[in-house]
């Protein structure tokens, strides 16, 4: 019987709550203006993520297969430490890399249904430029340091192409991933960075690139 009556307490504290909140708002005027405020401020939402989409797109490029899409060149500037001119159609970018390798990713967009049979080309955004070192020991202590070799400026929290990848949906747009992977650095070799439909490719453009390649294999 103990628990009966608990309930029955605390119905008789519901009803009283409901009297209370319908003698204050019985003509639910109230209800209309914050359902109203409540769809304002999701439609300002609504507009503030498709801002953000918008201008993550305007980073993607076609992918143009056979297109050279950057180019990198090594300077070695201490102990397995490597300067690194990036250029990716722009002015060369300076970024740090520890290791003996270099790894290159890029976000890719494929359309499909629809809007690939409309012609909407599949884009590309250069990712992340990452050093590794051939000793695990090491890797593990560069694996626990933020890297600095982003490409972009779009956090992950707030990545488009992130968190389509977290949901994939697959109806319309999908992500996808190109890398280029474990490429020792060497002082002075230069590569050019080619794009094709499954991924990127490493073209050795000097004799320091060609004989990085040979040791790769």
């Amino acid at each position: 019987m103990q628990y009966y009556g608990l309930a029955g307490l605390v119905l008789v504290i519901v009803a009283l709550i409901l009297v209370a909140v319908l003698r204050a708002g019985w003509r639910l005027g109230w209800l209309l203006q914050w359902l109203k405020g409540n769809v304002l401020l999701l439609g300002i939402a609504l507009a503030g993520a498709l801002l953000i989409v918008a201008w993550q797109l305007q980073q993607f490029k076609a992918l143009d297969p056979g297109a050279n899409v950057a180019t990198l060149e090594f300077r070695k500037v201490g102990d397995q430490q490597f300067e690194l001119l990036f250029s990716a159609g722009t002015e060369p970018r300076s970024i740090i890399l520890e290791g003996d390798m270099w790894q290159l990713d890029a976000q890719v967009l494929r359309w499909r249904g629809l809007a690939n049979a409309i012609g909407l080309q599949d884009g590309y955004r250069l990712h992340r430029l990452t050093g590794r070192y051939l000793a695990l020991e090491q890797q593990r202590g560069l694996e626990s340091v933020e890297q600095s070799g982003v490409l972009h400026e779009t956090p992950a929290w707030r990545d488009a192409w992130h968190w389509l990848d977290r949901l994939d949906s697959g109806s319309l747009l999908e992500t996808d991933a190109f890398v280029v992977r474990f490429i020792p650095m060497a002082e002075g070799a230069r590569f050019g960075i080619e794009i094709g439909e499954t991924g990127l490719t490493p073209v050795p453009m000097n004799r320091q690139a060609v004989n990085a390649m040979q040791r790769s294999q």
